[in-house]
Formats: C-alpha cells, structure tokens, sequence
C-alpha cells in the first residue's frame, strides 16, 4: 500500500489531516500529544515474527524517537480509541491512545494493507485473546513504545 501522498483528498490525506485536527483539539484543551505519523505499519500475527510480539507494528520518523518514550514513560494509557476508513484492502487508521488523569496522548497515524495473510491471522487472534497491541519502532528496530487495546474488533475489521 503506497500512504506517500498527502493529498486531501486521498484517503491517507484525509486520515492524516484528520489527525493533525484531532491533536490540534486536544492540544488546545490543555493535553500533551505526540503524533506518529508511521512510514509503514505491519500486522504481526502470533508466532510470525522473531520475538513473541504480535500486534501492529508501527515504523515511526526519528523525529519521535525522543519524544515518545518520554512521553509513554509518564503516562498509563488505559484508553484507546480506533478511528478508521477502508478502502479496498487498505485500512487507514488513527489510534489515539490517552491518560486523562495526566493529559496525555499519542495519536498512531498509519495504513494497513488488509490483504495481506498476516492481517487476517493477527485480526483472528486479536478477537479470540480480547486484546491486540501497538507496537512503534524506528526503521533500526528500536522499540520506542507499545500500547494494548481491550477492543481489537474497533482496529481490525471482521473481515479483512
């Protein structure tokens, strides 16, 4: 899936324009927000990968490799919310994960290609366990954070 293009009226530049609106909105409320605006995201299912992760796998810009972390470090981000647009196979996808007691957020900001095996292994496996992650790494593989959602069925649709 090619999310390269910003153009409002692409669906990844609808997501990411939406999400800049959303972080704008809480940020004027009195939150400290950090965007993800990930390159790529990849659906590890169980099993599939080299660690026991599964989950979505965000590839994040050097720019949050600071940021993030600090940012996960102080908050406990219990709420997620999953905000979507299918088109095709492609899912774009804006999770904003949030600690209200803090004032806290992280928006995630990526497409999903649903076409692909893993994505339907990893929506199966989600739903079955109630839970699926967020994982964000920079492109060297450095862990920046991961976040858990009690609602898989609101990231992954049933049928990808």
């Amino acid at each position: 899936m090619s999310v390269d293009t910003d153009g409002e009226t692409s669906p990844w530049g609808r997501t990411v324009r939406e999400a800049n609106e959303m972080a704008e909105e809480l940020r004027t409320d009195g939150w400290e927000v950090v965007v993800v605006r990930a390159g790529h995201v990849a659906p590890l299912a169980p099993g599939a990968g080299e660690t026991d992760r599964s989950g979505l796998v965000y590839l994040a810009p050097d720019g949050v490799g600071e940021s993030l972390p600090a940012v996960a470090e102080r908050g406990e981000f219990g709420q997620s919310a999953a905000f979507r647009r299918r088109v095709g196979t492609d899912l774009f996808l804006v999770t904003r994960v949030s600690d209200p007691e803090r004032r806290l957020a992280v928006l995630l900001v990526g497409g999903v290609d649903l076409g692909q095996p893993a994505a339907a292994d990893l929506a199966a496996a989600a739903r079955e366990r109630g839970r699926l992650h967020s994982h964000v790494e920079l492109l060297d593989g450095t862990h920046l954070a991961t976040f858990g959602h009690d609602h898989p069925e609101d990231f992954l649709p049933e049928d990808p």
